[in-house]
């Protein structure tokens, strides 16, 4: 019996067939990707367009909105206090966003915590009220108590001018048409400038435009608010000379 022939080692190995290298190589752990029609699936995990980019786990939050939900309750009527306060404190309306702002708070809440405090208003009957004026909220007084604020008012302007303020007033009052600071000064004979100033501020009097004289100076005459203080509807219904008593 013979034996079988040894194989010559240095034979060459037979190629794999082609279909063999066409097969498709394993599939990566993780699971199969989405293929796009007609195309090869898109696996961009080891693209380098995936370095950096941030996991599910990784992705930034967005920023929390003004009106989120707060961590903690809202303590309304301690909100409340806060918004009267800055209601008394301004001299103009304020809008929501602006008390929101200078409380630290929601603008939903403080619009939950201004329709509390209206109502709490309602209630106690309290001398103001919260109105709104363009486009913004603010305390008035109910209109109930006007004339005795009007009379304070009055009462308050005539304690603080002084003589020459009076006197001054009197002069740019009576006098039946705007007069000029010159007209003041002789009849007075002092210097009328830091009285007008002072009329001026206090809005007491107006300029009522200029003269056709030298220079063309300022006019003076009384304001609304003069009319307003005193209770007068017209200059004409200013008390006539004979008619003053003495002291």
């Amino acid at each position: 019996m013979t034996e079988p022939e040894e194989k010559d080692e240095t034979e060459p190995k037979e190629e794999a067939p082609a279909e063999a290298a066409a097969e498709p190589a394993a599939e990566p752990a993780g699971g199969t990707h989405a293929k796009e029609p007609g195309g090869e699936g898109l696996d961009l995990s080891q693209s380098k367009l995936a370095e950096g980019l941030p996991t599910a786990s990784e992705a930034p939050k967005d920023e929390e909105r003004e009106d989120a939900e707060p961590a903690t309750p809202v303590d309304l009527e301690a909100l409340g206090r806060t918004i009267e306060a800055l209601l008394f404190a301004s001299e103009a309306p304020l809008t929501a966003r602006e008390m929101a702002r200078a409380a630290g708070a929601r603008t939903a809440d403080v619009r939950r915590a201004l329709v509390a405090l209206k109502e709490q208003i309602e209630e106690q009957r309290r001398p103001y009220e919260v109105a709104e004026v363009a486009n913004g909220v603010r305390l008035v007084t109910r209109a109930e108590h006007h004339p005795a604020i009007q009379r304070l008012k009055a009462a308050r302007t005539q304690r603080k001018l002084t003589q020459a303020g009076l006197e001054t007033l009197a002069l740019i009052a009576y006098n039946k048409d705007p007069i000029a600071r010159a007209e003041i000064e002789s009849v007075r004979g002092v210097d009328a400038g830091p009285v007008l100033r002072l009329l001026l501020d206090r809005k007491l009097i107006k300029i009522a435009g200029r003269g056709t004289g030298l220079g063309q100076p300022l006019l003076y005459c009384v304001s609304s608010e003069f009319l307003e203080h005193f209770g007068l509807k017209s200059a004409q219904d200013l008390p006539k000379p004979g008619e003053f008593k003495s002291a």
